[in-house]
């Protein structure tokens, strides 16, 4: 393995340490690709082979894979740490600071849906803050389809939902 993959993958492990709530693939690959580290598919390649290794869990999601570091990963991150060079380190904190809130609400609403063994689908959508649900419910359509777009739909509308919701049950 080449020395660059091996700082790509402490530095993967670095980014998902210093996050208080998973991050999505999207979010890792943007910091690598904006600070023109690496490719999108090296990149892949690497949180893969985090994920075979264990030292990060993945969870798949129709629409989105978030990652999250395991204590294999921290224990990994603590041997190598020292090969993370000041200037990633200010890059990843300057990368939270402009990001971390914005990266926070998008992973906070969460949409999926899986099939159900009676046919049709199950559509999963949640919204939580401070990992703790403040909306979390599943149902049941009949069209993969239409399963699509309630969960695209979720992520644009979710606050309209709830205000609905609220409005009616009060």
């Amino acid at each position: 393995m080449s020395e660059s993959n091996i700082i790509y993958k402490i530095t993967a492990l670095d980014l998902l340490s210093k996050a208080d709530f998973p991050l999505s693939n999207k979010q890792i690959t943007g910091f690598f690709i904006e600070g023109n580290y690496t490719d999108y598919f090296s990149i892949q390649q690497i949180l893969n082979d985090l994920v075979d290794t264990k030292m990060v869990n993945m969870d798949q999601g129709a629409n989105e894979s978030q990652y999250t570091i395991t204590q294999e990963g921290l224990n990994t991150l603590d041997l190598f740490r020292e090969r993370i060079t000041d200037a990633i380190e200010e890059e990843i904190t300057t990368f939270f600071r402009q990001n971390g809130l914005e990266m926070k609400k998008e992973n906070s609403v969460t949409s999926d849906y899986y099939p159900s063994v009676s046919g049709g689908y199950y559509v999963h959508l949640r919204m939580s803050e401070s990992d703790r649900n403040v909306m979390d419910f599943t149902f049941h359509v009949m069209t993969e389809p239409q399963a699509e777009a309630i969960c695209m739909n979720w992520k644009q509308h979710y606050e309209d939902v709830y205000a609905i919701m609220m409005e009616n049950l009060m």
